[in-house]
């Protein structure tokens, strides 16, 4: 059985006046589950979207290319490494013999091997990954990038699709917040967008007891629903004298986020939503039993229901647990045995039963599942079995949402250190969401959250 480990999830603590008026600062915005698994969470949209929810397998600590979607048979033995390139469902598409799962069901996405930038530290490589900017990026114990630190991907789609009719906040982390050398990644949440659009971050699955409603959201033992309403009342009227002094826009999203908090407080079918336990045993097998396996249930029963931005982050740390972190993906040495024992079969299996999945559901169509990490690793092999960071050229992994499976965009050296053409940033991967989505773009400018990238044609 693989298992990634204990991983441990941020929350606020308490349940005092002030905690439960600001618990949007805990990103639970709109936790009201008895519509959302009951299949009416959204009322008819004025357009159908191509891609209406995106799934981010966010594999933090960088993955390497060599050894998973862009192998190189033909470089010398310190560059290519022991494994060999297997053929898969496409002819002419290869992939690392550690991905026969994917290889099997390589028509289902499609690999993007020239992804590039320029930022080799964790932190700002992450930075720049999410925000798709170096702006306000910081490296381990260094001094930030000039400007602020602009908003992730799922809290710009939070924002810009804000109007839904639904409690369920849009932008969903099952997961931890990331960090390395104890800083965590900055650019995960909403920044500046406000805290209506920062992820609501639910813990990992837990082997002991699944998955849990933060701490934080969960009543106090003697606070009954009864008390809890006579709360709710109180708190009304206390607020009808700030209300007068305050701006009605700022007062309404206020009144939204209590209002939303309290469906979650009083909805006793949230433990029972979070409750993967009612999916079939072979279906749970299919995934694998590992945290990062049950994640991706999870996320695909919150992209069922319709939430428009799901991640699942494959750790807490980048760094492997050799290194002091808690499975990241972050392999300086030990990298092959660790990568065919462990990493990659769990990926594999997760992976690919999760768009089989989506695609026997007939979500698929609408889903855009994204696989990738801040960068990839150095071509060259290093003295002690490991590759290093490398962003100057990887590979991420797209499906679903209208794209063509079975193919690949873009190509790197020789070594693989370099795209040979077709270089993409992470920013025109979230130009490139957005468009999927038919998200209105123009609404970031007077927010300075203007997404200025590419569009990857072949994606459309």
């Amino acid at each position: 059985m693989f298992n990634l480990g204990r991983l441990r999830t941020r929350n606020c603590e308490g349940m005092s006046r002030r905690e439960l008026l600001q618990i949007g600062s805990c990103s639970a915005l709109g936790l009201g589950l008895p519509q959302l698994f009951s299949g009416a969470l959204n009322a008819a949209p004025a357009h159908s979207p191509q891609v209406k929810s995106v799934l981010l397998l966010w594999m933090w600590g960088g993955p390497s290319h060599h050894e998973m979607w862009d192998p190189k048979p033909d470089a010398p033995l310190k560059i290519r490494g022991c494994y060999r390139p297997i053929s898969t469902a496409v002819p002419g598409l290869q992939l690392s013999e550690l991905l026969p799962l994917s290889a099997a069901n390589s028509n289902l996405f499609t690999v993007i091997r020239s992804m590039a930038h320029d930022m080799k530290d964790h932190n700002q490589a992450g930075t720049v990954s999410l925000t798709g900017s170096t702006n306000g990026s910081r490296a381990s114990g260094g001094i930030p990038f000039p400007g602020r630190v602009r908003p992730s991907m799922g809290s710009i789609v939070s924002y810009l699709t804000e109007d839904r009719a639904a409690d369920w906040p849009a932008f969903t982390a099952i997961g931890p917040v990331c960090n390395v050398s104890g800083a965590d990644i900055r650019g995960q949440g909403a920044e500046y967008l406000g805290a209506a659009h920062d992820p609501f971050r639910l813990s990992s699955y837990s082997f002991e007891n699944g998955f849990q409603v933060p701490p934080s959201l969960e009543p106090l033992k003697e606070v009954g629903a009864s008390r809890l309403s006579r709360r709710r009342d109180l708190l009304s009227q206390v607020d009808q004298w700030q209300k007068s002094v305050e701006s009605a826009s700022a007062v309404d999203r206020y009144d939204e986020i209590q209002q939303k908090a309290f469906r979650l407080l009083s909805a006793p079918e949230t433990k029972a939503a979070l409750n993967i336990d009612t999916e079939p045993e072979e279906l749970r097998d299919a995934y694998g039993r590992t945290i990062f396996g049950q994640n991706c249930i999870l996320g695909r029963r919150l992209v069922e229901a319709g939430v428009p931005f799901v991640q699942v982050n494959w750790s807490q740390n980048a760094e492997d647990e050799q290194q002091g972190g808690d499975g990241g993906w972050d392999l300086h040495y030990r990298l092959f045995e660790r990568m065919q024992d462990r990493y990659c079969p769990i990926f594999d299996r997760a992976f690919t039963a999760l768009l089989n999945d989506l695609n026997d559901r007939g979500l698929l169509e609408t889903t855009l599942v994204l696989a990738m990490g801040e960068f990839g690793r150095s071509p060259e092999i290093s003295s002690i079995g490991g590759r290093e960071h490398w962003p100057f050229g990887y590979s991420i992994v797209v499906a679903g949402g209208g794209t063509s499976g079975g193919s690949v965009i873009g190509a790197t050296t020789a070594d693989g250190g370099y795209p040979a053409d077709r270089p993409i940033h992470p920013v025109d991967v979230m130009y490139t969401v957005l468009e999927k989505m038919q998200l209105d773009r123009l609404r970031l400018f007077p927010k300075d959250a203007a997404v200025l990238g590419h569009t990857i044609d072949e994606l459309l």
